[in-house]
């Protein structure tokens, strides 16, 4: 992947084309402890939220984390 094509800016050209930065409404926040942005028309009632990833690129999807597991320990008797 390219930098252009994973970089935030590169994310909502392809998303959201050529429209006006003045048309385009831009929140940051965290979800889950991750980074996060959403991105949204201003005459939308949708959005899009972008993640940074830890590669530091920006998707529409999380980061994949860890997976569940059980945790064995001994037990003192």
């Amino acid at each position: 992947m390219t930098t252009a094509s994973t970089s935030l800016h590169g994310q909502i050209e392809k998303w959201f084309g050529g429209a006006q930065r003045t048309s385009i409404r831009i929140s940051r926040g965290a979800t889950n402890q991750k980074r996060s942005v959403t991105v949204s028309r201003i005459d939308s009632p949708y959005a899009i939220i972008f993640f940074r990833h830890g590669d530091g690129s920006w998707q529409v999807y999380p980061q994949r984390g860890g997976r569940p597991a059980f945790l064995a320990i001994e037990r003192a008797a």
